[in-house]
Parts: structure tokens; C-alpha cells; sequence
């Protein structure tokens, strides 16, 4: 069961697909800033240089380790590209360290010309080359960044490592682009304001927010995109905490240059100007929070009162409930789920569902899918089913049925799942006995027609008279018609019997190459077991009196049996005898007819209609399937054509 869950496949919220295609674009970004200054390193770009000036800022070992920062951070973001990227860390990592000793020594290991094709080319002619030696600041930007990609996305410890890394890294290159902004001219001022390119730090910026984003699980992320009072005061704060003194002090360092104010007056109002912007932001953000709070409080008292609605809904249910997480934990049973797997809801709440709600097959016993996992993976309800047997805590064995649901939040995100299932040891001891009583009933119902037909037999064989031999011949007939309709409920339990087959075993016997020709068409209807015996009957003095004195009495006969269902469930079914002329002394109101008359009119309620025709006989019946519910008509004699 265990390898099922890991099959899930959970979509993210919305909000951290966002922060990861906000990473994905960033690192794209830092990228293609590394890899346009390659290009303007490596080939002769005067017009890129004229409109990207201070390009030869960025030495090409720099661009080269941005260029690697950017694919490391977007292979970050694909689970299955994560050891690429933290090769790509690693290197990184030996990038900035290598450069920082070649400072630190005075070592030069060759590796600063290695991204040129002709060498160092001055922008100027009257000047010497520039140095090709990457700045410090921009080494420790990539083993920062390096040292990031390495323990990012292990663990909450280590991803916790690798995110102060990343706020570090970030700190740092706001204070350098702030003092660009400023107009701190020397950029190899003692730490913090380290040497760093514009381009360098630009880059830097992206790589660090993307990283930070990258991780929308846990971290600065997590609490920024987190849907409560907290994140959204977060999200209102936090323009204003970044921005805010950022742009207040460049505006009080530009009064301080254009000398309306000295540097204690540009300080005080920095700081004056800070605090109220910082309050009127909070106080816009208690507002908010507020509101969130309400609703919250709200939506908390409207949620207690569906939880005990859904608590009292699920003690009435008598059936077993289980509900899950999305990871398939359990969250709640009812008390027959309690009673059914031997759980409490203490103690199993956030167990795996397939530890509380264990199911073998009954008959292979092999472990079977889960429906609520299979719920969670399908996300379409699974049908009742069968077949499938309890194992409890107590290791006892129940039969069950059960069904899955999934339950999908209002944004179409999938929120857990849902299991019903029941008890049916009760309801296979009922169909046991059933059965057992059916096959009772059988016998019995056998034994007496045996014994019936034993003494029908009997009387046959005593007869001394041809009426008297003709008469236990006739009822042993029918008492065989009789034997026949029972062995058609017997195999269908007695929940019915098939017309088709029934008139094709009564007429069966007739079918030769050399005998006459018998069609028979209709549906395979099912009969209830109150109209078989009656429609058995009546189709027996048909074919007898077909074969005695009909189209079944020569080859030269045909004859028709079809049928058709109509309107409120009634039976059309039509017999027709054609090539067989009755004699006028045969058409008569015999016993045969009579029987079919008073069987289809007064037990089951029908209309019959018998048409003595010079072509043969012609007879149909109009039978409700469900006979208790017509109205039962007075028996009258069935229409005689006259001769």
C-alpha cells in the first residue's frame, strides 16, 4: 500500500505554482545577464557596448559564474533536475573560493583569461587593458549562492541553511546597489560595500529572490504566500518595508547634496519620514487584518456548526465512514467504523488508511486497491463492490462492501477522500438460509411431481379402456409441461423464467429436418414465477392440440410463435398455424381451450382471443407481467368463430 501514495499525484496551490514560475523566471533573467555580457566579452560588439555601458564591468569568469547561477536555480525548480543543479552549486562554490585565494595569495592560476579568444582589449586605446580578476564581492556572491543550491530542497533543517544563505546573499546586494544608487563612489569601502558591478549585483538580486522563492513549501516564501491574517499583514507590510526607506533616503541624500540640508538635519528627517510611512502602512494593514479576522471568526463559527451538523449526519449513518487527507491519512471514522475495524478515532487519526482499513479478496486472499486511494488517484467515485473481506485489528475477517468518493475543494484542488462501507455477514446468512429453503422447496416441489406422475403412470398402465388410457396419457403430458416450467424457475432461483426458452423446450421435440416448418421471434423475456406455470400450460395445449389436429399434425405445416413487450409491461404474444385445415368437427370449446381461456383471464388477468381460421389456427394472448396489479375480469368463454 505503501508504494500506492507515492503514486498520488497532489497539485500544488496556486500560489506556489506562482512563486515557482516567478523563480524559473528570474533565474532565466540572471542568466541571460551573465551570458550577454559573455557576449560582449567575446565578440566585437560596439553597439552593444554603446548602449549597455560599464559592460567590461563584469569580468567574463563573473558573467560565465551568473550564467551557471541562473541554470542551477532553474534546474532547482524540476524535481528531477535537482542533482544538475547541485553540480552546478558545487562549481560555484570552486569558482568563488579559487578567485578569493588568487586575491588572498597573490596566486594567479590562469583561469581569469581562460573566456577569451584574443585577450584583454582596452575600451579605450591610450589605456592599459583592464584586469580580468573577478571582484571579491562577486566571489562571495557565488559561494553564498553556491553553497545554497547545495542545501536547498533537503530537508527542513538544511533548506532552512540554505534560505539564510540566501536572505545573507540578498542583504548584501542591496547594500551594494544602494550604494550605486547613492552614489558611494569607491566601491572598495570596507564590508558591506564590497566590489560588486551594477550588472553583478542585478543578477545577484534575481538569483536571490528567485531562490528564495523557489521553495514555497517552507521558509520566507511559505510565510509571504500563506493564506491567513498573518501572510496577508506580511504581504501589506513588506512593499513598504523594502522600499520605503530605501527611496526616503535617497531623497534626503539628494537634499543633503543640493545643500538645503546638513547631515544631522537629512538624518532626523529620514528618520521622522520612516515612521510615519511605517505607520501608515501598519495602520492600513490592522485594517486589513482586522477584516481578515471577522470573516475568519465568522467562517469558524459557521464551520463548528456544519462540523456538529456532519458529526450528528455520520453517527445516524449506518454504515462505516472513513475520510482522509489528500496523502490518504485518516481524519475521521463514525462509530461503526470504530466498531467495524476495531479503530478508535484517537488512535487512528493520521494513520495511513490502508493500516485502519485493511482489505484482502475472499477469495485469493491478495491485499486489495484501497478505494479511497483509488479515489485520491482516479478522482471519480469507485462503485459499490464485493468480494472483498475486513481484516480487523483483532485480525478477524469480515465480509464488506465499499465504495470511495473523492472530496475536491471549491477551487477544483483536491482536499481528501471519502470511504463508505458495510457490513453483509447478516446479509449472506440471509441468502444462505434462502437459498437453503429454495433448495428445500425444489425438492419437495420435485418429489411431488414425481409422485403425481408415479401415479399417473400407474393409472395408464391399469387402464383397460382407450378413454381412460387417453386421459392419464394426456394429464402425465401435462403434468410434464409442469415439470418443465419448474426446472425454468429452478435455474433462475425462482426469480423468473425465460419465454424463448420455455417455447423452445415445448416445442423442441417437433423440430426435425422433415418436419414442419416452426418460427419462433421475440425478445428473451424474463416471466415472473406467478404467470411461468399458467404460460407453460397454455403453451403445452397448443402444441398438443397443433400436433393432434394442426400444423404440427404434418410436414406440410407452419407454424408462428412471436412475441412483443407493450406499453405498461403487458406480453403480445401470437400463435399462428398455417397449412393445416381443422376439421368442423375438431373446432371446438374442449377442455385445452378452456384452460387457456380461464388461466390468461381469470389468474392472470389477460385477454385471449382463439380465431378458428380457414388457414389454421390463430391465437392471441395479452398477459400483464405483473398480474397483481390488473384488475381481475370475470371468466368468460373464449370467442368461437362460427363454421
Amino acid at each position: 500500500m505503501a508504494d500506492v501514495t507515492a503514486k498520488l499525484a497532489l497539485p500544488a496551490p496556486r500560489s506556489a505554482r506562482i512563486a515557482v514560475l516567478l523563480a524559473r523566471v528570474f533565474a532565466l533573467l540572471g542568466a541571460a545577464i551573465g551570458a550577454l555580457v559573455l557576449a560582449g566579452w567575446q565578440f566585437d560588439l560596439t553597439g552593444l557596448a554603446e548602449r549597455v555601458p560599464d559592460l567590461t564591468a563584469v569580468k567574463p569568469n563573473a558573467a560565465a559564474g551568473m550564467l551557471g547561477a541562473g541554470l542551477g536555480l532553474f534546474c532547482l525548480t524540476f524535481r528531477r533536475l535537482r542533482p544538475v543543479a547541485r553540480l552546478i552549486g558545487s562549481a560555484l562554490v570552486l569558482l568563488g573560493l579559487v578567485t578569493l585565494i588568487q586575491q588572498l595569495f597573490g596566486i594567479d592560476f590562469g583561469m581569469d583569461q581562460v573566456l577569451l579568444r584574443n585577450g584583454p582589449v582596452a575600451v579605450d586605446a591610450s589605456q592599459p587593458p583592464p584586469s580580468m580578476r573577478m571582484a571579491p564581492g562577486t566571489a562571495g556572491t557565488l559561494i553564498l549562492f553556491g553553497l545554497a543550491l547545495l542545501y536547498a530542497k533537503q530537508g527542513k533543517a538544511l533548506s532552512g541553511f540554505s534560505q539564510f544563505l540566501a536572505i545573507a546573499m540578498l542583504a548584501q546586494v542591496l547594500i551594494v546597489l544602494t550604494g550605486h544608487a547613492y552614489g558611494v563612489s569607491n566601491l572598495y569601502y570596507p564590508f558591506p560595500f564590497t566590489a560588486m558591478s551594477v550588472y553583478g549585483a542585478a543578477s545577484a538580486l534575481l538569483l536571490a529572490v528567485g531562490l528564495l522563492a523557489a521553495s514555497p513549501e517552507y521558509g520566507v516564501a511559505a510565510a509571504i504566500i500563506e493564506p491567513s491574517p498573518a501572510g496577508e499583514m506580511l504581504r501589506r507590510l513588506l512593499p513598504g518595508i523594502i522600499v520605503l526607506p530605501l527611496v526616503i533616503g535617497w531623497l534626503a541624500h539628494q537634499a543633503e547634496l543640493a545643500a538645503y540640508y546638513d547631515n544631522a538635519a537629512t538624518l532626523a528627517i529620514f528618520a521622522v519620514a520612516s515612521i510615519v510611512v511605517l505607520a501608515a502602512f501598519a495602520w492600513t494593514t490592522i485594517g486589513a487584518v482586522r477584516r481578515a479576522d471577522r470573516d475568519r471568526n465568522e467562517a469558524l463559527m459557521e464551520l463548528r456548526g456544519q462540523r456538529e451538523w456532519l458529526s450528528t449526519t455520520l453517527g445516524s449513518i449506518g454504515d462505516g465512514v472513513i475520510a482522509t487527507d489528500p496523502s490518504g491519512s485518516v481524519l475521521l471514522l463514525n462509530k461503526v467504523a470504530e466498531q467495524l475495524t476495531g479503530w478508535t478515532l484517537a488512535e487512528a487519526r493520521g494513520r495511513p488508511i490502508w493500516e485502519v482499513f485493511r482489505v484482502i479478496d475472499e477469495t485469493t486472499r491478495k491485499p486489495l486497491d484501497d478505494p479511497a486511494l483509488k479515489a485520491l488517484r482516479e478522482r471519480h467515485v469507485t462503485r459499490l463492490e464485493s468480494g472483498a473481506l475486513l481484516v480487523t485489528r483483532d485480525d478477524r475477517e469480515l465480509p464488506v462492501e465499499d465504495s470511495g468518493a473523492p472530496i475536491l475543494g471549491f477551487d477544483g484542488s483536491l482536499a481528501g477522500s471519502v470511504l463508505i462501507f458495510r457490513d453483509v455477514t447478516e446479509r449472506r446468512r440471509a441468502a444462505q438460509r434462502q437459498t437453503m429453503l429454495v433448495g428445500e422447496l425444489n425438492h419437495r416441489v420435485k418429489n411431488s411431481l414425481a409422485i403425481v406422475q408415479s401415479l399417473v403412470q400407474a393409472s395408464l398402465r391399469q387402464a383397460t379402456s382407450k378413454p381412460a388410457q387417453a386421459m392419464a396419457q394426456t394429464l402425465a403430458e401435462r403434468l410434464q409441461a409442469l415439470h418443465r416450467a419448474h426446472d425454468l424457475l429452478l435455474e433462475s432461483q425462482w426469480s423468473g423464467a425465460s419465454l424463448k426458452a420455455m417455447v423452445e423446450r415445448e416445442l423442441d421435440p417437433y423440430q426435425r429436418a422433415d418436419g414442419p416448418n416452426i418460427s419462433i421471434k421475440g425478445p428473451d423475456v424474463l416471466l415472473p414465477s406467478q404467470c411461468t406455470s399458467i404460460l407453460a400450460m397454455t403453451l403445452h395445449e397448443l402444441a398438443t392440440n397443433a400436433v393432434k389436429y394442426g400444423a404440427l399434425s404434418q410436414s406440410t405445416g407452419q407454424l408462428g410463435v412471436s412475441w412483443k413487450m407493450a406499453r405498461g409491461g403487458r406480453l403480445l404474444l401470437t400463435w399462428e398455424e398455417r397449412g393445416a385445415i381443422i376439421a368442423p368437427a375438431k373446432r371446438n370449446n374442449g377442455f385445452g381451450m378452456q384452460l387457456i381461456d380461464k388461466g390468461i383471464r381469470h389468474n392472470l388477468g389477460g385477454e385471449t382471443k382463439v380465431d378458428f381460421r380457414p388457414t389454421g389456427l390463430y391465437v392471441e394472448l395479452n398477459v400483464p407481467l405483473d398480474p397483481s396489479k390488473e384488475p381481475r375480469t370475470k371468466p368468460q368463454p373464449a370467442p368461437v368463430e362460427p363454421v
